[in-house]
């Protein structure tokens, strides 16, 4: 087992509360660029919400179906009729 795996199993034996607080502090030591390392430029920045998902195209892809296909659906609005509207 290696020591991330020990750490990670320590960390679950923790209440909720302090865990939230260890994850609170963990981010704002790599925000801050205290810790010994330093990031990769792609994970201090991500340009965009599809940025976080470069390295999974064909997720995005099925993401953006099931978003399509809800609205084509969806009881809250008629799409249709709103394309309608603004045609010339």
């Amino acid at each position: 087992m290696t020591s991330v795996d020990q750490i990670f199993q320590a960390i679950q034996g923790l209440p909720v509360q302090e865990r939230l607080r260890l994850i609170e502090r963990v981010v704002h030591e790599l925000a801050g660029g205290s810790g010994s390392e330093s990031l990769p430029r792609e994970a201090e920045v991500a340009p965009s919400m599809i940025g976080l998902f470069a390295d999974d195209p064909e997720g995005v892809d099925a993401m953006m179906e099931v978003v399509r296909e809800n609205r084509r659906s969806s009881t809250l609005r008629d799409v249709g009729e709103e394309d309608e509207k603004s045609s010339p």
